[in-house]
């Protein structure tokens, strides 16, 4: 994910819901959860591409703004 993407709080639901799905296509208990490893990197601005392109933080904020706004009309 783009560093600074997500907030610690954010981060923290993400590898929860993680583990919560990793253990249900299991077959495993909670109490298997330190068994499931997450790792969340984040990758400096200007190191991800896409379609031939450099995508940066900004351009990502931009699609999904647009994506919300289409599915609000």
């Amino acid at each position: 994910m783009p560093q600074g993407a997500l907030s610690e709080r954010r981060k923290a639901g993400l590898v929860e819901d993680a583990t919560k799905t990793v253990l249900s296509a299991a077959g495993l208990a909670a109490d298997d959860a330190l068994r499931v490893w997450v790792l969340v990197h984040e990758q400096p601005d200007g190191t991800w591409g896409a379609g031939g392109s450099v995508i940066r933080y900004a351009d990502l904020v931009a699609l999904a703004q647009q994506d919300k706004e289409q599915a609000d009309a």
